[in-house]
């Protein structure tokens, strides 16, 4: 950081700014560090003819990970797009979650995946904003051990100017939604390297509940503040876990 100082030439204006004493204009101060990233959400697109073998990998990967230091490693299945998964992992700590990203297995894993893709693997660090009891790092409360037929995964964008705003919104609905009839889980999780960019992890014991809940009035309140605010399209994608 460094004062930068403004001199006028060719006028006598310019002369006695030169003589005098300059006016420093220091950048402003740096945003304070993010938390540790313990999560992280992997959107994955495949060939349509190679869903059944990516299927196959992703279910033995995570199996692989049952004696792993893994809070959370849930692969989904997203309805109507059987070649689109998404996984939602939780580590005791970032580097927890950065040592296995490193590990032999999960080299192995991503490359086996590589010729099956049809995008690039997209991993993305997250911290929590507003997260439930079912998140606070025990296995049997992972979505496997509850009576859940939908998920949803929920990627939420607001322009950079109006994020504390956002954020603000998204944990409301988060906490108002949390627990209601049908509700098994509502995390509300926030993108490491962007912090406008949010993800809502959401699991319902059937669809009729789900539908419900995008109606109410909750729902409803949050779509319209957040439309003003939004940075691109609601991505809202319902998923089933993968057995």
């Amino acid at each position: 950081m460094f004062d930068r100082r403004q001199v006028l030439m060719g006028s006598a204006a310019a002369a006695s700014m030169l003589t005098g004493e300059a006016v420093a204009q220091t950048s402003p101060a740096p945003a304070a560090a993010p938390p540790g990233s313990p999560y992280a959400i992997t959107y994955i697109e495949v060939e349509p003819a190679q869903a059944g073998s990516s299927r196959s990998l992703l279910a033995r990967y995570r199996d692989s990970l049952k004696d792993e230091a893994a809070l959370e490693f849930s692969v989904f299945e997203q309805i109507g797009r059987p070649n689109h998964f998404a996984i939602v992992a939780q580590w005791p700590t970032a580097k927890a979650r950065q040592d296995n990203a490193a590990s032999a297995a999960s080299r192995e894993f991503r490359s086996a995946l590589a010729p099956l893709l049809i995008a690039p693997y997209d991993e993305r660090p997250h911290f929590a904003l507003s997260t439930g009891p079912q998140s606070t790092g025990t296995r049997a409360a992972t979505p496997a051990a509850v009576p859940t037929v939908v998920y949803v995964v929920t990627h939420v964008d607001m322009v950079p100017p109006k994020r504390e705003e956002g954020v603000a919104e998204v944990r409301k609905l988060a906490e108002a939604s949390r627990g209601t009839a049908g509700n098994v889980r509502f995390d509300a999780l926030v993108q490491a390297s962007r912090l406008n960019h949010l993800t809502l992890v959401e699991a319902w014991t059937d669809a009729a509940v789900q539908e419900a809940h995008s109606a109410a009035n909750p729902t409803r309140s949050f779509r319209t503040a957040l439309g003003p605010m939004s940075g691109a399209l609601y991505d809202e994608r319902l998923y089933a876990l993968l057995k």
